[in-house]
């Protein structure tokens, strides 16, 4: 692919300024290990965009199969070019559907989740009580279901935050080169907690992508989840966030599981719905 395209790739540059895959894979391994006493190998990636965690699921090894969802057919295609062409062997362990995550997918697997908070799309509880219950049918028995959240007293106001990112490369091995990410939380309702967010992307002597990607979310609370999951049919779930190192005064980067969570500035928890 022309660089010069990868320079101005919204879905390369967002890979880059958000995206973990090693990471949040293997808080997947641990939750389902520590339930079910074995490794997972089967894996569903809802709301899977370009598929950057599916695609690293299978590359853990030939064992390991992967789906992932979406209902939006563009970056669905952005993968079948930029990603799964360049991982050999892999692609055919990775599975893309395109569907609507609240109908239920086989075959049954061992975990799923719904990261990036890409499950605020559901303003209504029915509506995620459905997406649950989908969710939850198309999981193995002991599978888990994973999804994230954030909040705390500068989650609900007005911000814009700025990440200075390293040249890297897109998944096809073209040159990515140093920008910056702009995280803008532009209006905050408290009244049906609704969260109008956007992404822009900065590039020296390029001009500024603004609105690369647009949220319009409800940002749940975690009771909320809680509530919803177990109405699902969810028999336990668990909330983990980040240990803190209060010496160094940085996150720890290792998650544990949490009875209380301190409302503080901004958090992330990661919340674990066991079938």
């Amino acid at each position: 692919m022309n660089s010069t395209r990868v320079r101005r790739d919204r879905h390369a540059f967002y890979e880059v300024a958000v995206q973990g895959p090693d990471w949040d894979l293997d808080f997947l391994d641990r939750a389902f290990r520590a339930r079910n006493g074995r490794d997972p190998v089967t894996f569903r990636e809802d709301f899977c965009s370009t598929a950057a965690l599916a695609t690293a699921w299978a590359q853990r090894g030939p064992e390991h199969r992967a789906w992932g969802v979406d209902l939006d057919p563009e970056p669905l295609a952005w993968a079948r070019r930029h990603r799964l062409p360049y991982v050999r062997d892999v692609a055919k362990r990775v599975t893309l559907v395109r569907a609507d995550v609240r109908v239920a997918q086989k075959p049954r697997v061992d975990v799923a989740c719904a990261l990036n908070f890409s499950w605020w799309v559901f303003h209504e509880r029915a509506d995620l009580v459905a997406y649950l219950r989908a969710a939850r049918a198309g999981l193995a028995d002991g599978g888990v279901l994973v999804l994230n959240a954030f909040g705390g007293v500068r989650a609900e106001r007005p911000l814009s935050e700025r990440t200075r990112k390293r040249a890297s490369s897109a998944p096809d091995g073209s040159p990515v080169p140093a920008f910056t990410y702009v995280w803008q939380q532009a209006r905050f309702n408290a009244v049906n907690r609704r969260l109008l967010a956007w992404i822009h992307f900065e590039q020296k002597d390029a001009p500024r992508m603004a609105r690369a990607f647009v949220y319009d979310w409800r940002m749940w609370t975690l009771p909320e989840l809680r509530e919803a999951a177990l109405e699902a049919g969810f028999r336990e779930f668990d909330v983990y966030s980040e240990g803190w190192d209060a010496k160094r005064r940085t996150h720890t980067g290792v998650l544990h599981r949490r009875v209380n969570l301190d409302n503080d500035d901004c958090w992330i928890a990661y919340c674990a719905a066991y079938r």
